[in-house]
């Protein structure tokens, strides 16, 4: 038996524009391309729906570094000052990150991280869901959004944050690569942490992450990336799922199923790198499934970015429909390998 994953386009062919372009592209949604992988069923979604996506051209100005510093910085405080203000329960909570693995028998400690758990009715256990957050961390209307469908839907979210004990107010630019070597072992932590809940099914656990997070995620749905770190031995991610992640930094073909959410006009972490990742990991193993949204800019999913600015150079606004349509696949996805 074969699994198939693929690569759904929303209004044309497949990414190959250069780093900052965007593409012109027909109403309309088509598979471009088909991955056939080594196990299991056939392809995870019908991809049929009429495109739902749309571009604003409107020019905006722009900002300047230290006033896009100031406004990420202002995200992250928003976020954990009114987190205990919500209507559906969230709990805040302390672990440690996995230890890793520094030779055949020494492993180096954890760090403490915090993050925040909501849970839907009942005695459980339930599927659940990691949130990997950002380069500049998560803002309380995306925890906000998160936190209600996918508790609506019939799953524990953990929120991790993977800044607050480390004193990281974002880390998008010189520090990227440092915090993310840091943040790998926070996935394995925030894994472990949910399997000693007795409202959680272990075995029903996925990660999803956005961004810089989303970098994370695809490093542990790696084959085998657990061994690099000290869970026991019988936990393990089921699935995985990455907004807008920078797929060039990637590494090899994810072991779990996958589905990448990424905007046609995204400069800051490019379809084309995810679309020539996907076609280079080739056809063997779990589905993969990248969807591209035309006019579509990096962030999308982020209520907070209307209208769109300029962050670091890069263009970042929120597209209703685009995310509309990614919450309804990802839920399906999920449906389809927890439940």
């Amino acid at each position: 038996m074969k699994r198939r994953g693929f690569i759904t386009l929303f209004g044309g062919a497949a990414a190959t524009w250069p780093f900052a372009a965007g593409a012109q592209q027909p109403n309309g949604m088509r598979r471009i391309a088909m991955l056939t992988s080594a196990n299991g069923e056939d392809q995870v979604f019908k991809s049929g729906r009429a495109a739902r996506g749309h571009s604003r051209e409107t020019p905006l100005p722009r900002t300047v570094t230290f006033q896009a510093a100031l406004v990420l910085m202002l995200w992250c405080a928003v976020g954990a000052l009114t987190a205990d203000a919500w209507a559906t329960p969230l709990e805040r909570v302390e672990f440690e990150s996995a230890s890793q693995r520094l030779g055949s028998s020494a492993f180096s400690a954890g760090d403490p991280i915090q993050g925040y758990l909501a849970k839907p009715d009942g005695a459980g256990p339930f599927p659940a869901v990691i949130v990997l957050h950002g380069c500049a961390g998560m803002h309380d209307t995306t925890k906000r959004k998160l936190v209600d469908e996918l508790v609506a839907w019939g799953y524990v979210i953990l929120l991790v944050d993977s800044y607050a004990t480390r004193r990281i107010d974002n880390a998008c630019l010189s520090t990227a690569f440092a915090t993310f070597f840091r943040r790998r072992p926070d996935a394995y932590g925030a894994l472990v942490f949910l399997g000693s809940q007795t409202f959680v099914d272990p075995h029903r656990v996925a990660v999803v992450g956005f961004s810089a997070g989303a970098w994370v995620t695809l490093s542990v749905a790696e084959p085998n990336s657990f061994e690099l770190f000290e869970p026991p031995s019988n936990l393990r991610f089921r699935a995985a799922a990455a907004f807008y992640p920078p797929c060039g930094l990637a590494g090899a073909r994810p072991g779990i199923p996958t589905l990448i959410f990424i905007g046609a006009s995204d400069d800051w972490t490019p379809a084309a790198h995810c679309s020539n990742k996907v076609a280079g990991w080739g056809q063997d193993g779990p589905p993969v499934e990248l969807v591209v949204y035309p006019g579509t800019y990096h962030g999308f999913y982020y209520p907070q970015l209307q209208p769109g600015r300029m962050i670091f150079d890069h263009r970042l606004e929120y597209n209703g429909a685009a995310t509309d349509d990614a919450s309804q696949r990802l839920h399906e996805f999920l449906d389809h390998h927890l439940k």
